[in-house]
């Protein structure tokens, strides 16, 4: 599979110092994450001291007993005030404290049918990558089903009762079957979907800012005011939080120590090997992260470009800003980041032709 031609590899082709530059930056990156030492010097697992519920530990043990509380009538922000508290977890700023829409959520439906609906939701997502690496031009019927593999199997932490309460978990799934769903022309089903997870975690909305800014550059002015109204949507929303919270909080509540843990590439690739199954396979994350990332940069496309924007927009969110302890922010962005391995032997297959091999036109100039 070498994506020259159906036109997808952007790396077919490329004069030989684009692909040395580019084969010598995946190989840094590779060299960088394993002397970093990826593993669990940069991620701050559960203590002997940690809050717990049940199998639950610490942020996992916090939103459970929250929903916990609302199921048996309680208010949302009465109760995560309560248990923020009583864990000594902060209560400012504002986005200490989590949407109450997946409290409500299971509170509602219980634990097993929550949990059935994201799976559901993962389900669907899973054959929604088959469905849509099957019918891309040029990528053969091998792809399709390794694509949807690796999205099944990052998709795994859906059925562990405690990763139910991490927000990110079941925002992370609904994001994966928005992307796979992702179409310029119509792009309503990803709107509705990406709404749906911005009201469980909000940190969701740069993709939906990046998808709104597609559709800017379309001059598809349904969409944009489709994506506008998703984004003031949200903004009422969590108007409505804040000023929830501010009535249940005051200045003497903990406040946040900041996001400032520049754990820089080594901490990212911890937090992808941790939330991903390359738990399973330590020290994998240096050498196949980078792969998968080149993978995403090879397909030409709009899908191929949203999919590069996020992971990398991500991977410097986590970089600069994630501390040890939200290594689970990397759920967001895990189900799809392995993806781009499909594409990944033909974007290297490119690279090492072009270097090996100049393309005529570079020679061509070189003899006149």
């Amino acid at each position: 599979m070498t994506g020259a031609a159906s036109g997808w590899n952007r790396f077919a082709g490329v004069p030989r110092p684009a692909a040395a530059a580019v084969l010598a930056l995946l190989a840094l990156m590779m060299v960088w994450g394993v002397a970093g030492g990826v593993g669990r010097d940069h991620i701050a697992v559960a203590g002997p001291v940690s809050a717990r519920l049940d199998e639950a530990v610490d942020d996992h043990a916090l939103y459970a007993r929250i929903a916990e509380r609302v199921a048996a009538g309680e208010p949302y922000y009465a109760a995560a005030a309560d248990e923020h508290r009583r864990g000594n977890y902060p209560l400012r700023p504002f986005v200490t404290v989590r949407l109450p829409t997946l409290a409500y959520i299971v509170a509602a439906l219980g634990e097993r049918i929550s949990m059935a609906l994201f799976l559901l939701v993962g389900g669907a997502a899973i054959f929604a990558w088959y469905r849509r690496l099957r019918i891309e031009p040029g990528l053969p019927l091998a792809a399709a089903a390794v694509g949807a593999l690796f999205v099944a199997a990052n998709l795994s932490q859906l059925a562990a009762r405690d990763w139910l309460y991490i927000h990110e978990t079941g925002a992370g799934a609904l994001l994966a079957l928005a992307l796979a769903l992702y179409r310029p022309e119509r792009p309503w089903a990803t709107m509705a979907i990406v709404a749906a997870a911005l009201a469980i975690r909000e940190t969701l909305l740069p993709a939906a800012m990046l998808f709104g800014l597609f559709a800017l550059i379309d001059r598809d002015w349904r969409a944009a005011a489709g994506w506008v109204a998703v984004g003031l949507a949200f903004a009422g929303g969590l108007a409505a939080h804040i000023a929830a919270l501010a009535a249940v909080t005051s200045p003497a509540d903990a406040a946040s120590q900041g996001w400032n843990g520049q754990g820089g590439w080594a901490a990212y690739l911890s937090f992808v090997q941790a939330t991903s199954a390359l738990r399973f396979v330590p020290g994998w994350a240096a050498l196949l992260v980078p792969v998968a990332l080149l993978g995403w940069a090879a397909w030409r496309s709009r899908l191929g470009m949203a999919m590069l924007s996020i992971q990398l927009f991500y991977a410097a969110l986590f970089m600069l800003f994630a501390r040890p302890s939200n290594f689970y922010w990397a759920m967001l962005v895990v189900p799809t980041l392995f993806v781009g391995l499909v594409f990944a032997p033909a974007a290297l297959a490119g690279l090492v032709r072009s270097l090996l091999h100049p393309p005529r036109l570079e020679l061509a100039r070189r003899s006149a």
